[in-house]
């Protein structure tokens, strides 16, 4: 499905697309950090936690389309979690955006695990959102994935804040999906 289409769907209310992350109830709608001088030149995009407290649902955007979705959704910006790239770079894989209709739920993931999980469940690809390292080079910082059985929800999350909201919230941690820049 192209991403005129896939837009278009959560446009429509078909296929929202449900962002951020306010696990312990403490964050509010932030303005998107600045993108520095350095993340300019290497085509990096920032990877953005999104929250909507009707669906009780995280989504990480990593490019502009999925920004606007999020925001034309009312989902509330919780944080920037760090930079992933905007085009695939040797030792990058993609940073798919996995959907599931009867959970609401999006899920962020660049592992053959987190792959198979996702279809398993019955989610369906809704393309890729950026790219990041598949093992950590310098500079980079873990991508972790949490899920929460309550919530039937994952996240993922490059941040101490998301890591700490995440445990707090009862969610628990899958594993690393890949390496991305800090904030």
């Amino acid at each position: 499905m192209n991403r005129r289409r896939l837009v278009g769907l959560w446009l429509a209310g078909t296929m929202t697309i449900a962002a951020g992350l306010n696990l312990a109830g403490t964050g509010t709608a932030q303005a998107a950090p600045a993108k520095p001088a350095a993340a300019a030149a290497a085509a990096r995009h920032q990877l953005f936690l999104w929250w909507n407290a009707a669906r009780g649902d995280n989504f990480t955007s990593g490019n502009a389309a999925e920004e606007q979705s999020a925001i034309i959704a009312n989902y509330s910006l919780a944080r920037q979690e760090g930079w992933a790239l905007a085009t695939q770079d040797p030792g990058t894989v993609p940073l798919y955006l996995f959907w599931s209709g009867s959970r609401e739920d999006n899920f962020s993931t660049a592992t053959a695990a987190g792959i198979d999980s996702a279809y398993a469940a019955g989610y369906t690809l809704a393309g890729v959102e950026a790219y990041v390292y598949s093992s950590q080079v310098s500079g980079t910082v873990p991508l972790y994935q949490f899920w929460s059985d309550a919530r039937e929800d994952n996240f993922v999350t490059a941040t101490q804040a998301g890591i700490d909201s995440a445990y707090a919230a009862g969610y628990s941690l899958v594993r690393v999906e890949g390496y991305v820049y800090p904030s």
